[in-house]
């Protein structure tokens, strides 16, 4: 491995994954291979089954099919201390030198990984293409709704389903399910798959570095999973299990008790008000609806803690209105909208949160 490049430009690429790799606290060992393009391929791998490759150009002194392995967070620091100058590189024994008009520099090497192994070109079953920022707001809209258990690892992902017309993206930790669709999507296949939240949060901290920009996702088989985008490439492992029924759990709309508009952000508000004269530990407050006025208070010291505001009626086959929920939940719900208005509707045993679009292009229930 022998090429020259600019100390600023690879500055920066290495920047910019190390945020990537930094911001979920996992391994910052990366892999150097010089491609046949005069570029240089920096891969980074969670493990062998998912793995992120980006590139930067370089002068090749000497094309090698050797791939050398360091740590980013060294390498960045050795190049930050440098102005923007044409730098030398060259893999030594053990070492991967660096050539300057200050010196020679050599940055420890560590041994062989897999993570090269994997063949970008490939056949794929489906392809689908999403703009950067359509995929950033799927993420921000599912992410929060996911689990952390363990031993439920299909629980800790969002389930994607692409159809030929709809894109439908569900995720729950069975205390609260968020299914959000996107209406007018076309795909020529229909594809679906679970991906961890681990995985999407590499993806969505790409994808804060790449807006406007459109993406590419290759669905190969249930175990390969490529997403395309404008300065990086993640292969990723798909979590192979069958999602949950999740329409099992989404009540039909004939069983609504009642349904009412909200302003979003007064409701907001006034849940977290109340929710701070909560026990720590139980975060659950009581609706009280009477009158076309809803009663929010903390379940626990009811006559400390009340707060009514006004809404807008759609139906109501019910006199009074008694329903709990957990505040926390509603909070984390709530502050995932954008919008300004949004529907309640109250079931027997759940209410669903609809938000009020003004062009009617996207759906979003949450349970």
């Amino acid at each position: 491995m022998y090429f020259s490049i600019s100390s600023s430009s690879l500055l920066r690429k290495l920047h910019t994954l190390y945020k990537i790799i930094n911001i979920n606290d996992l391994s910052s060992s990366i892999t150097l291979v010089i491609s046949k393009k005069n570029q240089l391929k920096i891969i980074w791998g969670l493990n062998s089954k998912n793995v992120i490759h980006t590139y930067v150009k370089i002068n090749v002194k000497k094309y090698t099919k050797e791939k050398v392995i360091i740590s980013i967070k060294f390498m960045i620091d050795v190049l930050i201390t440098f102005s923007n100058e044409k730098l030398v590189i060259k893999k030594k024994e053990n070492t991967l030198n660096i050539y300057s008009k200050q010196g020679i520099y050599e940055i420890p090497t560590y041994n062989d990984s897999n993570y090269t192994n994997i063949v970008c070109q490939s056949s794929f079953f489906a392809r689908i293409y999403l703009s950067s920022n359509y995929f950033l707001k799927i993420l921000n809209k599912t992410l929060f709704a996911t689990g952390n258990e363990e031993l439920e690892p299909i629980l800790n992902g969002v389930f994607f389903q692409f159809l030929t017309n709809e894109g439908i993206f569900v995720a729950t930790d069975t205390y609260k399910l968020v299914k959000y669709t996107i209406k007018n999507f076309k795909t020529n296949k229909s594809v679906q798959f679970i991906i961890s939240k681990k995985c999407l949060n590499i993806i969505q901290n790409i994808l804060n570095d790449e807006i406007k920009s459109n993406i590419i996702i290759e669905y190969r088989n249930k175990n390969n999973i490529v997403f395309y985008f404008k300065n990086h490439i993640f292969l990723c492992q798909p979590i192979n299990e069958k999602y949950p029924n999740y329409h099992s759990v989404i009540p039909p709309h004939n069983k609504c008790h009642a349904s009412l508009i909200f302003n979003k952000l007064l409701l907001l508000n006034t849940i977290k008000r109340i929710s701070i004269f909560s026990r720590k530990k139980e975060n659950f407050i009581d609706f009280h609806f009477n009158h076309q006025k809803l009663k929010i208070c903390n379940q626990i010291n009811i006559n400390n803690s009340v707060s009514e505001i006004e809404c807008q009626v759609i139906f109501n086959n019910l006199k009074n209105i008694k329903i709990g929920f957990n505040s926390q939940f509603l909070i984390e719900i709530l502050s995932s909208l954008n919008e300004d208005f949004v529907y309640f509707e109250f079931y027997s045993k759940m209410g669903v949160i609809k938000p009020l679009y003004k062009k009617k292009k996207k759906n979003l229930f949450l349970y």
